[in-house]
Parts: C-alpha cells; structure tokens; sequence
C-alpha cells in the first residue's frame, strides 16, 4: 500500500493446530515490517481436543486471533467472513478452508484472494477460479496448482515454508542440549532420536516406534522422543502408538512429550531426526532439524525431495520399512561424524533456501504484486471468472470488529470439514 497504512492480510483458516501453517504465519508476522504489513488470523471451526498452543503463540506474536465462527453453524460462518473481508487488502485461505470462496460471492468487490497449499490433495480439490495466486509449499503441489490453471499456470508459485535459524543457534549455543538430556533421562552414551509433529496416521509414526524396536538390539543405549499431541481427527491413534511401544518393549526408551512450544530447545538435545511420513507436503520439522544441524532419516515424499540430497544432507529409506529404517538408525548411531556432516549440510540447505529472512521477501513481494494488480484492475482476470451464485446483501453493521457476533450459536458437524 502507499502512503502510511499497511497492507491488511487477512489469513483464513478451517482451524488452528499445531502445524506448518500455524507456524508459517507467525514467523511471518516476525519477519515482516509491522509499518507495511498487519497480519491478522481467523479461524472457522474447532473441535474438541484441539489445542490452545497455537492460539497463544499467534497472539503472542502480535497476530490478532479471531476465533469468532467458532460459535456459528456454516452458513453464519459464510456470512460473517463476508462482513469482515472488506477490512482487508488481501486473502490467504489456508487448509483448503471450505467458508471463504462462498462468503466472497457474498462481495461485491473482494480483496484479492491467495491460497495457500500444503498437500497436492488441497490443490486438487476444488477450482481455482477467482484465485490471484496459488501457493504450494513445494514443487509438486505448485505444479499441481498449476494443472487448474490451465490459462494462468504461472499464478501457482512455490513459497517454501521458512524457519527462524537464530531460535536455534540460541538454544543450542545456550546450553540447551545438557539440560533437555538430563530432563528425559538420556543416558551418558545415549543416542537420543526424535519425532515432531502432530500425531496423524499419515505421518507413520508406527514405523518409527517399530525401526527403534529393531535397532535397539544392537544399540541398547539408542532412546526416541515423540514431541507433539493427538490429532483431534483420530485422537486414539496416540494410544495406539503407546500401545505399541509396550507390545514391543521398548516404553523404557520411547518418551511422548505431547505439544511444547519449546522446540528449538528440544532439538538441540537431539542426535538424529526421523521422518517417515506418506503423502505428506513440505515437513516443516525437517528444516527445523536442519536449523538446529540434525542428521535426518526421511523417506522420499513431496517435500523431503526438495529439503534432503541422499547421503549429503540426510539419508532416504523407503516408506513402510521399519528394517531399512532400522538400518539407517543404526548406521548413524555408530557414526558420530557421518551424523554431524549430514547435520552441516543440511544447515547450509536451510540456511540458502528456507531461512525466514530469505522466505519472508518472497511473501512480500507476493503481497506487493497482487495489492498492485487490485489497484490496477479491480475487475481482475482471477476475479472476474469466480462464478458469483448468490445476490444476497450484507449489513456491515451485524457484526462489531473483535466482538462475538449476537447470531445465535449453531455448532458444525465435523464430518463436513
């Protein structure tokens, strides 16, 4: 924007977890200039067993939460996000969040609209008409975006999700490493591995907990920390890792920490990262082990190609091989300087390509470009082939900025997410 008024973005959720998204915005927040851009983040649904965490770094960050829709059914959702929306210069509608494209019929004159995508599935689901941009966290969601754009592929643009290095060389070169070791009762030769993320069947964490089995045999003193709390989609899966953990006795070695907000600490006290995830995106967590110089142990999925050259910054095994996983886990844990090699490496990946001074001048630049292009051409070539199916009218005055809205509370099915 010109003059003295920063640009308004607006991101728009489904809901908040602890998550690569999540994180993504509020590294923004820090990373750009407050006087030209106010982030502002809402949320649309939340289920039970959800948790807080997000929602306090958000705000600790200075990033104003509203968690509003909460209390609404859909269709007041729709129409609420189409009395807010006005406020802003530009739109990030993440998770594939169903309530935006309706509530932007519901305008007659729309701030542009950029999507942000995780998964190739999210690129895929639904048209991109009305989109400004499409932004995929790694290559094969971008070229994904781009098949629905078929007039327009160059709108899909790849943005990698971004880490603060510093946070990292704080809490390694502050003494970090001893302390969390000592708090998860490491023992002196031990080989601490771990896990971060929430815990969602997708990202086979089964497979970590069984290659651990196997590879403790031969390294007894080898331990694994799970950092992250249950899906709220499929809260049981976290049971059934613990389950599992004491069928194939090794619960004196596997620790679950639950969601901490303390990462970079934790990492440092880390020798080995493990990733053996399907489907899955761009891992945020796997340039966070790279920030904090962790050897990886990742199979090849989406994002990982992208973040990890095999036996230079990290080492590959096949999805749903605990063995070869095994394998990996073993290999390192005798190798102290193989460990810190793959560590340096991929430090320097992060570094070149996922620092968050470097992302963040991308998402400026975005921004910039399509507030410019709003300006030059209200109608816009993205705006003007959204199909517009509904003329309804909305009084600006239902809804008071920052307060509950006084429609009545219809909570939503969570099937319809």
């Amino acid at each position: 924007m010109t003059g003295s008024e920063p640009t308004r973005v607006l991101f728009v959720f489904a809901w908040l977890v602890v998550g690569g998204e999540e994180t993504e915005v509020r590294l923004l927040a820090r990373h750009l200039d407050p006087a030209r851009f106010r982030l502002d983040v809402v949320a649309c649904f939340r289920k039970p067993g959800m948790p807080e965490l997000t929602h306090r770094q958000l705000r600790e960050a200075g990033i104003a939460v509203d968690t509003t829709p909460y209390d609404l059914s859909f269709d007041e959702t729709v129409e609420y996000l189409a009395s807010i929306v006005p406020r802003y210069n530009v739109l990030v509608a993440c998770q594939a969040v169903a309530d935006i494209r309706p509530a932007l019929d519901l305008v007659p004159d729309p701030p542009p609209l950029i999507e942000h995508g995780g998964l190739v599935e999210e690129a895929l689901r639904h048209p991109l008409g009305g989109t400004a941009r499409y932004v995929g966290v790694c290559g094969s969601i971008r070229d994904a975006a781009a098949s629905s754009l078929p007039e327009r592929p160059h709108h899909a643009l790849l943005i990698p999700s971004m880490v603060d290095v510093e946070e990292f060389d704080r809490a390694r070169d502050g003494g970090a490493r001893e302390a969390v070791r000592a708090e998860l009762d490491v023992p002196e030769q031990g080989v601490l591995v771990g896990w971060v993320g929430r815990l969602d069947r997708k990202k086979r964490v089964e497979d970590v907990i069984e290659a651990v089995a196997l590879a403790i045999g031969e390294v007894p003193a080898l331990r694994l920390v799970v950092i992250g709390g249950p899906d709220a989609f499929m809260p049981e899966y976290a049971d059934e890792l613990a389950i599992l953990a004491r069928r194939l006795g090794i619960d004196h070695a596997v620790r679950f920490l639950g969601d901490r907000p303390d990462i970079p600490r934790l990492l440092a006290g880390l020798d080995i990262f493990i990733w053996l995830s399907q489907d899955e995106g761009m891992p945020h967590v796997i340039a966070e082990a790279g920030a904090a110089g962790l050897p990886v142990i990742a199979t090849r999925d989406n994002g990982t190609l992208e973040q990890i050259v095999d036996e230079v910054s990290g080492l590959f095994v096949p999805h749903r091989d605990p063995a070869a996983a095994a394998s990996a886990l073993r290999r390192l844990a005798e190798a102290p300087e193989l460990r810190l090699d793959l560590g340096r490496a991929l430090r320097r990946t992060v570094d070149r390509e996922f620092r968050a001074e470097v992302v963040a001048r991308r998402w400026e630049h975005l921004f910039d470009e399509v507030v410019a292009e709003s300006l030059a051409n209200p109608a816009g070539p993205a705006r003007g082939d959204r199909d517009r199916t509904t003329g309804q009218q909305i009084d600006p005055g239902r809804y008071a900025e920052g307060t509950p809205t006084a429609v009545s509370a219809t909570h939503r099915n969570a099937d319809t997410r």
